[in-house]
């Protein structure tokens, strides 16, 4: 436990004095200082304070901002007294000569306000961690509250003139050879043609019923992505690390998933080379995942913000899924802590310059309606948990395979051909991705195959495939 007390708070008493001085000098400053300096808060002395909210005061109502003007708006409100009356407004306007260094001062007057509030946040802390009842979760959300609010409270300058954006977004067409993407790849034909890649910034959504393929999908994403050199940060908040590695090895080594759980005593001698090359090769790759099983969307964008640091990019991060994040216990309803969390992830998306690709579950709708209407496919609408999803998402995508509606339907007794069990178990391969929603383009679907035996999605062929040291297919493996 350290003993460090801090002899006096953070202040820059002669750049408060400067600053004051320098919008006397210049007015017209006053407009751009005011989004940094937002309140007299920032201001250490009291006195400073009541200048500066006098000043804001008279530039909202258009009023000119000099010695008397700015006596007489500080007598109205009973405080010219209070800061040394006229002399002290002198004292502050002959203290520069002019208004050169001002946005200067400004920033170190707000830094300084940073850490008096980062002392007084840490304070707080302190006295909730010392109390007889305190609950640690409790204490951490608070704590991590007080820190968001100071850093969503800083005013960043986003504003650019069109001509340098558009000098920015032309060297990049120019440069781009032909075929590059400007996204992350996904290796998916049409996907990537559709999309030109994942977009940096993007939140997309990945929906689809337990057992339809949502993370065979994003794992195929994320590995593809990773194969092309991209950095890739890959959350899994219900699959231990090891479940996870397992399917990833499965699918690239063309191995199936039921021998890698058998073990060595099913495993030939040429596929267990076959997996010590694809494990080189998957070393190779800058994939990274993360099992934390209790994980808030402000936990992971702070593993990002420190993840980017330590590795220098950052080219995709997957959360697999949005329901198994923990809520702020505050939240009035479940669906009001999923919406806080899908709106923290495209936060997180923006901040890091990033797509994040997010999993959902969806509801039990998609079973429940008739294939007279619009059959078994989910809609929108079927998102669960929270309308905000959809609202925040710019990309929306369901996996769809039909075959998962009908498994009551395979065993009905028949003794088929060999034809029609091909083409049966050409139905049960037939997937496609349904993007619902997409905000910079057209919703449409795309036509994709899935190998249950290795847990693979991979662009429709017409063409019959074997079954990858097949020992019996199963659907079991599509989650």
């Amino acid at each position: 436990m350290s003993d460090y007390a801090p002899m006096e708070a953070p202040k820059a008493l002669d750049a408060e004095t400067w600053l004051l001085g320098g919008v006397l000098q210049d007015p017209k400053a006053l407009g751009e200082l005011s989004l940094l300096l937002k309140n007299g808060g920032e201001f250490f002395m009291g006195k400073n304070q009541a200048v500066w909210n006098a000043m804001i005061s008279l530039y909202k109502e258009d009023n000119p901002i000099d010695i008397i003007t700015l006596a007489n708006a500080l007598e109205r409100d009973g405080k010219l007294s209070q800061v040394g009356g006229k002399e002290y407004l002198f004292s502050l306007m002959e203290s520069v000569t002019n208004a050169a260094h001002i946005d200067y001062y400004a920033k170190i007057i707000r830094d300084k306000y940073i850490l008096r509030s980062l002392i007084s946040s840490s304070n707080e802390n302190i006295r909730d961690s010392s109390k007889p009842e305190a609950e640690v979760e409790d204490v951490l959300k608070s704590a991590q509250k007080r820190i968001l609010d100071l850093t969503n409270d800083q005013i960043k300058e986003n504003i650019q003139p069109a001509g340098d954006i558009a000098k920015i977004v032309l060297d990049k067409l120019v440069n781009r050879k032909a075929g590059d993407l400007s996204g992350c790849p996904t290796n998916f034909k049409d996907l990537d043609a559709l999309t030109n890649g994942l977009q940096k910034t993007d939140l997309i959504i990945l929906a689809g019923r337990p057992g339809m393929g949502k993370t065979a999908f994003a794992l195929n994403v994320a590995t593809n992505a990773a194969r092309c050199g991209k950095t890739v940060l890959f959350f899994t908040l219900e699959m231990s690390a090891e479940q996870i590695i397992t399917r990833i090895l499965s699918s690239m080594a063309n191995v199936n998933q039921k021998q890698l759980k058998h073990g060595q005593n099913i495993i030939s001698t040429e596929t267990a080379k076959n997996l010590i090359v694809t494990s080189q090769t998957l070393a190779t790759m800058p994939l990274f995942i993360d099992d934390s099983s209790e994980a808030r969307a402000f936990d992971l964008l702070s593993k990002c913000r420190i993840f980017k640091r330590k590795h220098g990019s950052l080219d995709l991060v997957v959360v697999d899924y949005l329901q198994l994040m923990l809520k702020d216990g505050r939240a009035e309803s479940e669906a009001v802590g999923i919406g806080e969390n899908s709106r923290m992830l495209k936060v997180l998306a923006k901040e890091l310059d990033v797509p994040v690709l997010v999993l959902s579950q969806l509801n039990r709708e998609t079973e429940k309606r008739s294939a007279t209407t619009t059959g078994n496919k989910p809609q929108l609408s079927d998102l669960r948990g929270s309308g905000s999803i959809e609202q925040d998402a710019d990309m929306v995508w369901f996996i769809h395979r039909p075959a998962y509606y009908n498994k009551e339907k395979e065993d009905d007794g028949f003794q088929a051909s060999e034809e029609e069990k091909e083409k049966n178990e050409a139905e049960k391969r037939k997937a496609s991705l349904i993007i619902a929603k997409y905000r910079n383009g057209p919703t449409t679907n795309i036509d994709l195959e899935f190998i249950g035996e290795i847990t693979t999605f991979k662009d429709r062929r017409f063409t019959p495939i074997s079954h990858p040291d097949d020992i019996g297919f199963s659907d079991n493996f599509g989650s």
